[in-house]
């Protein structure tokens, strides 16, 4: 079971956020279970983000850093941080007032000794199409595998014990860009025994991308990702990529399929767009992998 005086650090990487980053700190502050300590980490802004955070004063810490992306920035965070518990968020994220006890709660299992870390859910802020699908599809959420096991858990929202952190090594700064570092560090933790647990209660808001090109950039992004995590884990491998993205590209059935269920359940122009974009995530992902390996490579 798991002690009710243990110590708590919230870490949150920042980059250019300006226009988000006063709301999420003010959503840390206003939690219902208040953290040991809120720590900052500015990977390298070049805005007005540090300007912003200044009227926060000695109720957060901020850490600065050379750009090196989120899981530089979070590392970073985990070797300054004094808590026993690692919570983490986002810049552009507003969590619930509950939330940072919700994560914590998931943690008060019988032997939560291999529990490495407990995540939540995250939804959209604000309307806009792009916004609806991402949650429709559960982009940002912990999902099982075909084992009914959680593999990783997404930093938007996620408390990890900080020993099963720093056991493994953290996350792999090699991933200079969002997407694949939190998977990768899942394996590892995985490998070593852990597992983790979904918190449905543990909820935070989330700023999606609100356009199409922003989240097919951002499913390349992913793609990008499993490709350095094929290179450090050959079981991960994607076979014939190129293939796969054109043939799932060239079929016409799976298309017709995708807008006959989407219009269904969805009406005609919203079942439209996300029948489009059913079509075309895993392509952008293959293509993104695509890449990836060609950079490896080189």
């Amino acid at each position: 079971m798991i002690r009710s005086n243990l110590t708590i650090s919230i870490i949150v990487p920042v980059w250019n956020s300006e226009r988000t980053i006063e709301m999420t700190v003010g959503a840390l502050l206003m939690q219902t279970l208040a953290a040991d300590e809120i720590i900052i980490v500015d990977d390298g802004s070049t805005d007005r983000t540090t300007a912003r955070l200044a009227g926060f004063g000695d109720r957060i810490r901020i850490v600065r850093r050379e750009n090196g992306g989120p899981a530089a920035a979070r590392n970073t965070g985990v070797r300054e941080a004094r808590g026993e518990m690692i919570a983490f968020t986002d810049s552009d994220c507003l969590p619930e007032r509950s939330w940072l006890a919700d994560l914590l709660a998931g943690f008060d299992v019988a032997d939560s000794t291999r529990l490495a870390g407990v995540g939540g859910v995250v939804r959209g802020i604000g309307g806009g199409l792009t916004s609806e699908y991402i949650d429709l599809i559960r982009l940002l959420d912990p999902e099982p595998d075909a084992n009914g096991e959680i593999p990783y858990l997404i930093t938007a929202n996620a408390c990890f014990r900080r020993e099963a952190l720093t056991g493994v090594g953290l996350f792999d700064e090699g991933f200079r860009r969002p997407g694949g570092e939190e998977a990768e560090l899942g394996y590892r933790l995985r490998r070593g025994g852990y597992q983790f647990k979904l918190a449905p209660s543990a909820v935070v808001y989330h700023h999606h991308r609100q356009s199409f090109d922003g989240l097919v950039r951002t499913l390349i992004n992913y793609g990008a990702g499993a490709a350095r995590i094929a290179n450090l884990w050959p079981e991960r491998r994607i076979e014939r990529p190129l293939f796969l993205m054109l043939r799932q590209l060239a079929s016409p059935r799976a298309m017709t399929r995708r807008w006959r269920d989407r219009t269904s359940a969805h009406g005609w122009r919203r079942g439209l767009y996300f029948a489009l974009l059913d079509h075309l995530r895993h392509p952008a992902f293959l293509l993104g992998y695509r890449l990836g390996t060609r950079k490896t490579a080189n």
